[in-house]
């Protein structure tokens, strides 16, 4: 008899992204179950997560990925086969049609086809077979309580195949960072619904105002956006406000450097780099839709309308009035209410549970 669970992760590539960065995250924090994980791009021409999963047996596949493996979950004899992102959960569910011996278990880590800028009519043709594979699987995990609203009312999940358990955070010993400098700090992949517009026209209603304050926008550009960015920068008159990283490998440092997290996205599956900033000790301000407000604590209004860029300003203005008073509690309240709710040890002990839950049923 196996003394642990055999578990393989599968996902399209390993690309350091929220859903790969979390993965990593919480299989290196469960140390009583066998991990493996299968991509079909180890991503390594840009920023990977492949550093962080040295210990793991890491197979892969560009050319032939289904064949490959369909090969290994039948020679592993895997307990679980764990898929995260609609392409591998559609290779997984049709290996699942041939190999009935292991259970199928989805992550689901966006609301896919709800979001500006997407292929809405792909979606609505690809949906309807990604709704026969999560009905089909062994157990659905949603990453916030947006999410697994959203597969229930409009993919029409059953309720009791779908498990919220949030992102996590590893919480580190952090001196309290306030640098008081007016640096304004927004990081993600540079997307229309990310919220870049909004955090520029937030920053042309300080320029109006004569706040003195700095913007340090850092993200990969994976559709080109950042050309329609620069010429916004150039339309609000913000070059010499406005700083741009193409990429910022080291999250750490960035967080270091700015004063406060401005995120201003339309959707999102989780909103991970949030978390990060909170645990970074950043105050946050973003946008008032879940999942943000799941986690993202509202304090001294700090969860906002989104499009109200002019009020957002004003808000900013006040959080950088008297050395940043009302600033540094907003930072203090929301990171002890991240470090008690959404500890990575927390996620990874629900997981766990999960795991063991599924394999017994």
């Amino acid at each position: 008899m196996k003394d642990k669970l055999k578990i393989l992760h599968v996902v399209p590539t390993l690309k350091k992204d929220g859903a790969e960065v979390q993965l990593a995250s919480i299989i290196n924090e469960i140390k009583n179950i066998h991990f493996d994980i299968f991509t079909f791009d180890m991503y390594r021409k840009g920023d990977s997560v492949e550093k962080s999963l040295e210990k793991y047996s890491i197979y892969t596949d560009k050319f032939f990925g289904l064949f490959s493996l369909y090969k290994l979950v039948k020679r592993e004899k895997y307990d679980i086969v764990h898929s995260h992102l609609p392409k591998s959960d559609f290779y997984v569910g049709v290996i699942k049609i041939f190999n009935k011996d292991f259970k199928h278990v989805i992550s689901v880590h966006a609301k896919y086809g709800t979001r500006t800028g997407e292929n809405k009519f792909k979606y609505l043709f690809t949906n309807f077979f990604w709704r026969k594979i999560l009905n089909q699987s062994s157990g659905v995990i949603a990453i916030s309580d947006s999410i697994n609203k959203w597969l229930t009312k409009h993919i029409n999940l059953e309720e009791g195949n779908v498990s919220t358990i949030h992102y996590g955070i590893k919480i580190n010993d952090r001196n309290t960072k306030i640098h008081n400098q007016n640096v304004i700090g927004m990081a993600a992949r540079m997307l229309p619904w990310k919220g870049w517009d909004k955090v520029l026209e937030v920053g042309s209603f300080l320029k109006e105002s004569g706040i003195n304050f700095k913007i340090k926008l850092a993200g990969s550009d994976d559709i080109g956006y950042l050309k329609d960015l620069n010429n916004m920068i150039i339309k609000y008159e913000l070059e010499e406000n406005v700083e741009v990283f193409p990429h910022f490998s080291d999250i750490n440092k960035f967080f270091h450097e700015i004063d406060l997290f401005l995120f201003l996205s339309e959707s999102e599956g989780f909103g991970l780099v949030a978390l990060e900033a909170v645990e970074s000790n950043v105050a946050v301000i973003c946008s008032n839709i879940s999942p943000l407000n799941e986690f993202i604590l509202d304090i001294n209004g700090s969860l906002v309308d989104r499009n109200d860029t002019q009020t957002i300003a004003e808000l900013i203005g006040n959080y950088f009035k008297n050395e940043q008073k009302i600033l540094k509690s907003v930072q203090i309240g929301q990171k002890t209410h991240v470090v008690k709710n959404f500890s990575l040890r927390k996620s990874a002990e629900s997981i766990e549970k999960f795991y063991i839950s599924t394999n017994n049923n």
